[in-house]
């Protein structure tokens, strides 16, 4: 409701662009690597954010088909970086090493999509300067997945410390094991692609919270 509520209002104020971050959540349980030109049934989606999200996509394309609405959605898979909070993957890996603690982990056995914050805004505001962009749903990740419990032990070996208990943390029953995009729409039309390998934009997330290391771990 508060992105047709956006729309609404700008639909007669001449905007250049509107930009709508989405989710990889409203492909539901498609096969990766998953694709824009995928069709979607809304009532198929178990997630009710994902189901929003989705509702929120095909308001602003209406929109854009009807009355040019310049609308353009950027699907997101994981994006991280310094900052984020901590109920999230990559800060809470963060800091359970930090802490130096024994935390609770899945099996690890899953593949994953990590785009560095930095990476994101870049193309948010190509996607602002960019009239190919309007009207367009974009994936919005590095486009190379990698494996949960890798993710967890090369964290583990940057900081030097922290011990994860692998398996603690059971998979859902209808977990995607495999969940990344092709991002090779957007390298076409926008001209972008990631930069930041995820080994470089994580030691920059890990230096971020050992400056704020104070403030960290009073919350643990």
């Amino acid at each position: 409701m508060g992105c047709k509520n956006l729309c609404d209002f700008f639909l007669t104020k001449k905007i250049k662009s509107f930009i709508q971050i989405g989710s990889c959540v409203e492909y539901g349980s498609k096969k990766s690597p998953q694709q824009e030109s995928s069709k979607i049934n809304v009532k198929n989606l178990k997630s009710t954010y994902g189901k929003a999200k989705l509702l929120a996509t095909n308001y602003l394309l209406k929109h854009y088909k009807i009355n040019n609405f310049p609308s353009t959605i950027l699907r997101l898979y994981l994006v991280y970086g310094p900052r984020q909070d901590f109920n999230r993957f990559v800060p809470l890996i963060i800091k359970g090493c930090l802490s130096n603690s024994l935390f609770p982990c899945s099996s690890g056995t899953q593949y994953r999509d990590f785009l560095y914050i930095d990476d994101l805004i870049n193309l948010i505001f190509a996607c602002l300067k960019n009239k190919k962009s309007a009207g367009e749903v974009f994936n919005v990740g590095f486009g190379k997945p990698q494996k949960i419990k890798k993710i967890i032990l090369k964290i583990q070996k940057l900081i030097k410390s922290g011990k994860p208990d692998f398996g603690k943390v059971k998979l859902r029953k209808d977990e995607i094991l495999k969940l990344y995009p092709s991002i090779k729409k957007v390298k076409k039309l926008i001209g972008w692609a990631p930069k930041e390998r995820f080994e470089q934009g994580v030691i920059k997330t890990i230096n971020f919270y050992k400056k704020n290391s104070l403030n960290i771990l009073n919350t643990i």
